[in-house]
């Protein structure tokens, strides 16, 4: 009685001659070749089961051995190449092929038998890290290093189509500067630019103003107050519109006159100042804060101070006044500050306790760093906590700033930096 061997050859790439005939068996198979798609892997493997009976004719015809395949020849296409086996013994072995089993995605095996094993090529995975919000106000995003395949094969093709493609991430736009919303000081500009720059270096400024009804451009994050500089018309024509603009962006208070107690400004009497506020300035009242005139510092008779009280009794409380604008000039180092720090006090008297804005004040001689820490530490602290705001005077290279991009050793105490 004959034995019947059933043999399973499981990767259809291996021939059961090839094991069987060691040596004796040359003749070259077709070139096996591992099908890459754009964005998924398969591996199609053909199952063939023979039954051979040992000393006895098959009942079937063997299946014939495809020619070989000549070097050079190019690749047809692209799909799963089919693998045919024949016996090399004498004897003759009855081939019984099984359908075609398609597998998708299989498992990694070992190979249990001697039949050459086809290895499927693993798809790397890549990691995308996590990306860290910048502390700054630039984004910077780092691409991480291409990994490679953890198996000898071919990379993996790119996409062609832009929906296959992994997109890269984006940066991050650049977060806006921060408003230091407690922060007193601000800034008196002619160049926008120098404002932005300003705040590239310093969150200590949080408002700013030009003498004027317009920001000139400003297009940095930061409280813009519009100014009436005159009643005269080159000023006053356009008023209402820029101030109208203004409080629809956002600003919540309006400055009047600029030194009308002095003849080179403004250029007004305490009562043509009453009436032009009335005029202009009080329409606003409910919409924004509204300053009263900006004095100088002079303790001339019809100036500063004195002008201010003048301008008191013009109103005859008619005047809608939330705040008094105040400059000063003088002498640097500690006598200085102490000069400037008394002056401070007596417009706070002199606008009926209410509150102070100093809206110009320079130190012209003398040590002009001591005089700035001096008054920044005592503008912020609580016996003036009645001044609102202040701004040296002024944000503009050979003050502030030594350069367009570099503050100058007062400018940066005045920034908080020093």
């Amino acid at each position: 009685m004959y034995t019947k061997i059933s043999l399973l050859a499981l990767c259809a790439a291996a021939s059961i001659s090839e094991v069987a005939a060691g040596t004796i068996h040359r003749h070259q198979h077709p070139k096996r070749e591992i099908v890459w798609a754009e964005t998924d892997t398969f591996v199609v493997t053909e199952y063939v089961t023979m039954t051979v009976t040992a000393g006895q004719k098959p009942a079937a015809a063997a299946i014939p051995t495809p020619p070989a395949k000549p070097k050079g020849e190019g690749v047809k296409d692209h799909s799963a190449p089919s693998h045919n086996s024949a016996s090399s013994s004498s004897s003759s072995i009855a081939v019984v092929p099984t359908p075609p089993v398609a597998v998708v995605n299989p498992p990694a095996s070992k190979p249990t038998t001697l039949a050459t094993s086809v290895k499927s090529a693993e798809k790397p995975v890549v990691e995308t890290p996590a990306i860290k919000a910048p502390a700054t106000q630039s984004s910077v995003v780092k691409s991480p290093p291409a990994q490679s395949p953890s198996v000898a094969s071919p990379p993996a093709p790119k996409p062609t189509s832009k929906a296959a493609a992994s997109p890269s991430p984006s940066p991050s736009p650049a977060p806006a500067p921060v408003k230091a919303a407690t922060s007193k000081r601000g800034a008196a500009y002619n160049d926008p630019t120098l404002v932005t720059a300003l705040l590239g270096l310093s969150n200590k400024i949080s408002w700013a103003y030009n003498w004027g009804s317009d920001s000139g451009g400003l297009k940095a994050n930061i409280d813009y107050y519009p100014m009436l500089w005159s009643p005269a018309p080159d000023h006053s024509n356009n008023w209402d519109q820029k101030a109208e603009a203004a409080i629809a962006k956002g600003s919540n208070c309006l400055l009047s006159f600029n030194e009308p107690d002095i003849a080179s400004q403004a250029n007004m009497s305490p009562q043509a100042a009453a009436s032009g506020h009335i005029q202009y300035m009080n329409k606003y009242a409910g919409k924004a804060r509204i300053s009263a005139p900006a004095i100088s510092s002079s303790q001339n008779a019809n100036q500063g101070i004195d002008w201010l009280k003048q301008f008191f009794t013009a109103c005859n409380g008619k005047c809608q006044v939330d705040f008094c604008a105040a400059h000063w000039y003088g002498p640097g180092g500690s006598d200085g500050a102490k000069l400037f720090l008394d002056h401070v006090k007596n417009v706070h008297t002199a606008c009926q306790n209410k509150n102070v804005w100093v809206t110009e004040f320079a130190a012209e001689s003398g040590d002009i760093d001591g005089f700035m820490s001096a008054v920044t530490k005592a503008l912020d602290s609580s016996e003036y906590s009645f001044v609102e705001k202040y701004s040296y005077f002024m944000l503009n290279q050979g003050s502030l700033m030594s350069s367009a991009t570099t503050l100058s050793s007062f400018g940066k105490i005045f920034a908080g930096l020093a």
